[in-house]
């Protein structure tokens, strides 16, 4: 799935009637032949999602005017529906675009954190084990723009610009980014919210967010997730939790997430708390250094989640029972089996298990957690 922008070129047609003064430009998207919004740009991987740049500004009786592209006669922003003019008929000549992605660093650059964490990636808990868990505040998540194409002023549509960073992506055209918009016009260049605007809890909802899905069951929403940065401890009350806003997650906020995106009302929990959402299809298994398990585990679905508790050097990492939650992605096996690396309803380290990572979400055989004990659960309905 691509992302197709629509950048402004025109030539005037017509004298606009009265001087503008610019206020501010913003992003707005739809998918498919939808309304134009500037709320999140959210779609499946099947349906087409496309940005475009306008400008509000005020006329001399101090109403907003929209100026917008052509084929954009009506958009929607903050909730209020509006009319909009074209650039041409505003009588501007000439109107530029540059367009940016808004991405977190995975990994902290500022050492130490301000918050004190002592990880990596970031944390809003003690990883320590004498305090773990123990609350430090909002970690900083940190930000940088890209731009992905630079000022344009020759044709009204611009190329396609992809959903992912080619270094980064693992699904291509699934998952998160934020993007920004700088429009120049009548000599004044109009930047959309970007990366310095944030809050505690990450990026501002104004930053405009495109979030494109695999599906709409669980494993479909929760590929919304990916590219969103780990953030340890992921908090926030209501609208401003950080899986909410998709600024970060930790393992099990992310698969609630999705849950809630799906439509099923979920509290936030760790992955303790999970068995309270889910029935177990697996109790404690070993899994050895490749992922195999001591005795087969049967009966296993795609979605299916994975509770582990790290062996070897990291066991008693945590003071929990289980460590981490990952979610079964795809049903695969050896090879060189009778199933020739196809399905085959067992669970073991051939399959591919979706999980939060560091530094971010990540697709991955469940060789790569082992070894560890892990239990299996699934979704109540």
């Amino acid at each position: 799935m691509r992302l197709a922008a629509l950048i402004v070129c025109l030539l005037p047609t017509t004298a606009f009637a009265e001087e503008l003064l610019f206020d501010r430009a913003v992003i707005v998207g739809h998918v498919d032949d939808g309304a134009w919004t500037d709320a999140a740009t959210e779609a499946r991987a099947d349906q087409k999602a496309e940005l475009a740049a306008v400008v509000v500004a005020r006329n001399a009786k101090k109403q907003v005017v929209v100026l917008a592209p052509d084929g954009i006669t009506s958009v929607r922003i903050a909730g209020k529906k509006l009319a909009t003019t074209r650039f041409a008929d505003a009588g501007f000549a000439k109107v530029r675009v540059q367009w940016s992605i808004v991405e977190p660093h995975g990994f902290r650059t500022v050492k130490p954190a301000a918050n004190g964490s002592t990880e990596d990636f970031y944390s809003n808990v003690s990883m320590e084990k004498a305090t773990f868990g123990k609350w430090l505040g909002y970690d900083a998540i940190e930000y940088f723009e890209h731009v992905t194409q630079v000022w344009r002023d020759t044709k009204p549509i611009a190329a396609v610009i992809a959903t992912q960073d080619p270094a980064t992506m693992q699904v291509p055209g699934l998952g998160t980014l934020r993007y920004k918009a700088e429009v120049a016009i009548d000599n004044v260049t109009l930047p959309t919210p970007g990366a310095e605007d944030l809050d505690q809890f990450g990026l501002l909802p104004e930053v405009h967010r495109v979030s494109i899905r695999k599906g709409d069951d669980f494993l479909g929403w929760l590929s919304e997730y990916l590219l969103v940065p780990e953030v340890f401890g992921s908090a926030g009350g209501g609208k401003n939790h950080q899986t909410e806003r998709f600024t970060g997650a930790d393992c099990a906020d992310v698969m609630v997430g999705a849950m809630r995106r799906k439509g099923v009302t979920l509290a936030y929990t760790n992955v303790a708390g999970l068995p309270a959402y889910a029935k177990t299809i697996a109790p404690a298994h070993e899994l050895d250094d490749n992922g195999m398990p001591e005795k087969p585990i049967e009966g296993i679905k795609v979605g299916d989640l994975i509770r582990i508790d790290y062996g070897g050097s990291l066991r008693g990492h945590t003071p929990r029972a289980y460590d981490h939650v990952a979610a079964i992605w795809e049903d695969k096996s050896d090879p060189n089996g009778p199933n020739k690396g196809g399905p085959d309803g067992k669970l073991d380290g051939f399959d591919l298990v979706i999980h939060m990572g560091h530094p971010r979400l990540k697709i991955e055989p469940l060789s790569e957690q082992a070894p560890a004990t892990i239990d299996v659960l699934r979704w109540k309905k």
